[in-house]
């Protein structure tokens, strides 16, 4: 769910037109499982964000960019078993390991982010 769509307005004010702003608006307004929010922020150079979780746990964050959105698989959600790395990587080998050892993607259009948004749904089970 969504909150502070105010917010929400304003970052959705400086995305360009086109398949960047289609997908940041995917990930605002998808129904992710567990009932997770999705919390429009700004921290920082990461002006327009999006923080997707639950209480205190943030799982996922959308960083809206000029030419892609930056998805984080955080690792709260690794950690608290919500994805596989391995099932990851495999669906999005473009990802790349992050220094603080989540994946980070460049999500282009709102197909692909709604491949992120499936694969957060997915059962997950561990990749042999």
């Amino acid at each position: 769910m969504l909150l502070n769509p105010d917010v929400f307005d304003d970052h959705l004010a400086h995305a360009p037109d086109g398949d960047v702003r289609e997908a940041f608006i995917a990930f605002a307004h998808a129904e992710y499982p567990g009932g997770l929010d999705v919390r429009p922020s700004s921290n920082g150079f990461k002006a327009h964000e999006l923080r997707i979780g639950s209480g205190e746990n943030w799982y996922f964050s959308a960083v809206l960019n000029e030419e892609w959105v930056l998805f984080y698989f955080r690792k709260p959600a690794f950690r608290d078993k919500l994805l596989d790395g391995k099932v990851l990587r495999a669906a999005f080998p473009e990802a790349r390991v992050t220094p603080k050892q989540e994946l980070a993607l460049r999500v282009t259009d709102a197909a692909m982010a709604e491949a992120v948004i499936a694969q957060i749904r997915a059962p997950q089970t561990p990749a042999a």
